[in-house]
């Protein structure tokens, strides 16, 4: 599924003028990187509450800015602490062309299938959501599978045990096997 949001090129940047844009309805937002200048945008509040999710926040998106198109990917998104709405964005910009390093969900799977669950006591215990990834835009994927059916109790699941799709790579995985760190484990339940 591609994304594409609407955004306009403003001028007034601080605090003050994200506050104003805010109380209008829009969100602040800038893209950077890539062979040009970072541009200061907004987005309309509506559109981007629509649009924000975790599919989002893993995915190349299209934004309109002015009638040009430019494909980015989410590096930062600021939230407010108590309502939860989104108070500014960071795009980073990519190229088809170029590999991107970004952070994708871990997602575990058939934990409660597996031995170390369901006859032995056990549960599974997530130290790790989010793994860092290089790879092209077009191959992003949306998270990566750590699936558990095997898992026995004191088992340790590291990143190696994450399904990659084809063109992923595991940037701490290309650092040495050392780096294999742990992502989960199945330890004894609490009664």
């Amino acid at each position: 599924m591609s994304l594409v949001l609407n955004a306009v090129a403003r001028k007034e940047e601080g605090k003050g003028a994200s506050r104003r844009l805010r109380n209008q309805g829009l969100v602040p937002a800038v893209v950077y990187g890539g062979n040009a200048e970072p541009v200061s945008i907004t987005f309309k509040e509506n559109e981007v509450n629509k649009t924000v999710g975790t599919e989002f926040l893993t995915s190349v998106v299209t934004i309109t800015v002015d009638g040009a198109e430019e494909k980015a990917i989410v590096k930062a998104l600021q939230r407010h602490p108590a309502s939860g709405d989104v108070m500014h964005i960071d795009l980073l910009r990519v190229q088809e062309d170029k590999k991107i390093v970004t952070r994708v969900p871990l997602n575990f799977v058939n934990a409660s299938k597996s031995e170390g669950v369901k006859s032995q006591g056990g549960r599974l215990v997530v130290e790790a959501k989010l793994a860092e990834v290089r790879c092209f835009p077009q191959d992003l994927p949306q998270a990566l599978t750590v699936d558990t059916i095997e898992g026995q109790l004191g088992q340790i699941f590291h990143l190696s045990d994450a399904q990659l799709p084809e063109g992923v790579e595991l940037v701490a995985l290309l650092k040495g096997e050392d780096h294999d760190q742990p992502i989960a484990r199945i330890g004894k339940a609490k009664r």
